[in-house]
């Protein structure tokens, strides 16, 4: 289905870059991403994505908000001890009137999934889940005033693969903001193939400067399965 003219008017200017265009434009409309993993640079992430127009934003973050919790610019003082993926909902729903965003529901099918981990093991964790539904997905993690998005296509090597150890320094808001936005990027390239080769990969932001690499396959690694025969190595 064409865009409509208020959409026209509302992604105007996204419609020109390059790899966009109408048809990537309708691609995002019909996206369902889950937002997940508590971590800081969830609100960040979830804010580009409706700006950019995809569809339907599921959030799946069921505590509570509390005093300097993390969610910055998204969240005020009037939602303290609300459930933060309803007021994150109504935040994504005011940035772009466009979208509709509710909180995750269990049985909701998306199809991708945008990973903010407040840790690495909540990172991993979810992306197995996203990698065992094959599922394409984008992990964000936040290291000091920096940190990495890594894309992983349907049939990469996973993020387990991919990750690395980095600083361990306290996620700060700069790195939540500046992360956060570089894999809703990566999730918008990832769901359009906007995106230029190679797919799969790990952007690393340090100091202020990003570093992108190709992931690899590790030996022995349980991605390695059928689905992943002959679309990545």
């Amino acid at each position: 289905m064409a865009l409509s003219d208020a959409e026209v008017g509302r992604y105007a200017r996204q419609l020109l870059l390059p790899g966009m265009g109408e048809a990537a434009q309708v691609i995002l409309r019909e996206a369902r991403v889950r937002v997940t993993g508590g971590g800081i640079a969830l609100a960040p992430a979830m804010y580009y994505l409706a700006a950019a127009g995809v569809g339907t934003l599921w959030i799946d973050d069921p505590d509570e908000v509390k005093p300097g919790a993390g969610a910055g610019f998204a969240l005020g003082p009037a939602d303290l001890g609300r459930p933060r993926g309803a007021a994150l909902a109504e935040f994504a729903r005011r940035a772009n009137g466009l979208v509709v965003a509710d909180p995750f529901r269990p049985g909701s099918r998306p199809t991708a999934l945008l990973i903010c981990g407040a840790s690495l093991d909540v990172s991993r964790a979810i992306a197995d889940e996203a990698r065992l539904l094959q599922l394409p997905h984008v992990v964000a993690d936040v290291d000091g005033q920096g940190g990495a998005a890594t894309s992983v296509p349907l049939g990469a090597p996973c993020y387990s693969c991919a990750t690395r150890p980095g600083l361990g320094a306290a996620p700060t808001a700069e790195g939540g903001a500046t992360v956060g936005a570089l894999a809703a990027l990566e999730l918008i390239l990832l769901l359009t193939g906007a995106s230029l080769e190679p797919r799969a990969r790990r952007i690393e932001v340090f100091r202020g400067t990003p570093l992108m690499r190709a992931t690899t396959r590790q030996p022995g690694c349980a991605c390695a399965g059928p689905a992943a025969a002959g679309l990545a190595p």
